[in-house]
């Protein structure tokens, strides 16, 4: 069975969705910090990129599944070529569908109220599970980066943009909003300022990974030697 990708569609139709997201909780942040009477509001929260269980965390977990399919897909093609390949494309994909999961089930909280019990879980530790999944996110480096090392330049410094735009949201301004909600709480200009760009790093960084997979996908080559 052939499945043909229209990347630029896919990738256009993403990130206007990504957009839309963001600017409605944009005007949704403008309008509550402007009334004089914020809880009059309550049902902006299926637009807030803070909430939980709402459009932005549906979008978000959407565009790991379908990055988790794609690395499937790449697993697949790869397995015609060497068993070892097939592995790791397979493992990535196993990584992005339990990311995927864990965007809409919250795992990354509860891990991260298991871990407040060994760290004091204040300034940018606020939000304790960064500890947890920085650490398996560096186990994770450490077994991939034979697999990465050996692909082609190119595809190499692709992928490493795509984990840079999303870490750099997901960990970096993760640790920042933690800070500031630890100093000044979750109600104030800055700490909606840095979760709104925190969220929409980590979209983008999946779309950009998205568009990726799929130019892999469409050339059918993937140039990786694991032969010693």
């Amino acid at each position: 069975m052939k499945i043909t990708f229209h990347s630029s569609g896919i990738i256009k139709f993403l990130s206007i969705m990504a957009m839309l997201l963001i600017l409605a909780n944009i005007i949704m942040l403008f309008i509550y910090f402007s009334i004089d009477n914020p809880d009059q509001f309550d049902f902006v929260q299926m637009i807030d990129l803070d909430q939980e269980a709402n459009l932005p965390t549906l979008f978000s977990s959407a565009l790991l599944l379908i990055a988790g399919f794609l690395f499937y897909l790449l697993a697949k093609v790869a397995k015609e070529k060497t068993k070892e390949q097939y592995k790791y494309w397979l493992g990535l994909s196993f990584v992005f569908v339990f990311l995927g999961f864990d965007e809409s089930a919250k795992i990354h909280e509860t891990l991260g109220d298991y871990t407040e019990k060994f760290v004091d879980a204040s300034g940018y530790l606020h939000y304790p599970w960064v500890l947890s999944y920085g650490l398996l996110l560096v186990i994770l480096g450490f077994l991939y980066l034979r697999f990465f090392l050996r692909m082609e330049k190119k595809i190499f410094r692709s992928f490493i943009l795509a984990a840079f735009i999303f870490l750099s949201g997901a960990i970096g301004f993760e640790l920042l909003g933690a800070n500031e909600a630890s100093l000044n709480g979750t109600d104030t200009v800055l700490y909606c300022t840095l979760y709104t760009i925190e969220e929409s790093l980590e979209m983008f960084g999946v779309i950009y990974l998205i568009w990726i997979l799929l130019t892999l996908l469409a050339q059918k080559s993937l140039s990786i030697s694991l032969k010693k």
